[in-house]
């Protein structure tokens, strides 16, 4: 005699069944939700620090030209030689970056015909994610004076 299996399919679910996964779907969604809030929140914050360092980059190298248009005039006459007046030049920058009331000027280093600007912002981002998640974003610019053609 040969031994037959028997097979048996499982029957269909009942009402007990079903209420036991009632509300399964409702935390794999609530779940994905959050994920996809703290991703769009993480997109949104790395955007706002490369608007600021776009902002500060483009007001420093601003800021530099500005400076590097104050000649020493006396300096000029005397010797024939180009160099930037570093209180004019400080002046420019300041009143440049008064137009500016998000940025700082926090350096200008003068040295002959060339001018080094560094600019600061603090930017407080909205994340929506909770707590203070300010950071700052600085950039430097440097002009030199009397360039005519490219720099090797």
């Amino acid at each position: 005699m040969t031994a037959v299996a028997a097979v048996t399919a499982s029957p269909a679910p009942r009402g007990d069944d079903v209420a036991a996964e009632r509300g399964s779907v409702s935390i794999a969604g609530a779940l994905f939700g959050i994920g996809i809030f703290t991703l769009i929140g993480l997109v949104l914050l790395h955007g706002q620090s490369l608007a600021a360092l776009s902002r500060t980059r483009e007001a420093a190298d601003n800021a530099a030209r500005a400076g590097a248009q104050q000649i020493d005039t006396d300096h000029l006459l005397a010797t024939g030689e180009v160099r930037i007046d570093p209180g004019l030049a400080a002046d420019a920058v300041a009143a440049y970056a008064a137009n500016l009331p998000d940025l700082s000027v926090t350096e200008v280093r003068v040295e002959g015909p060339t001018i080094s600007v560094t600019v600061a912002e603090t930017v407080d981002p909205i994340t929506g994610l909770g707590g203070s998640r300010t950071f700052t974003a600085t950039e430097s610019a440097t002009a030199l004076r009397g360039v005519t053609g490219a720099i090797d």
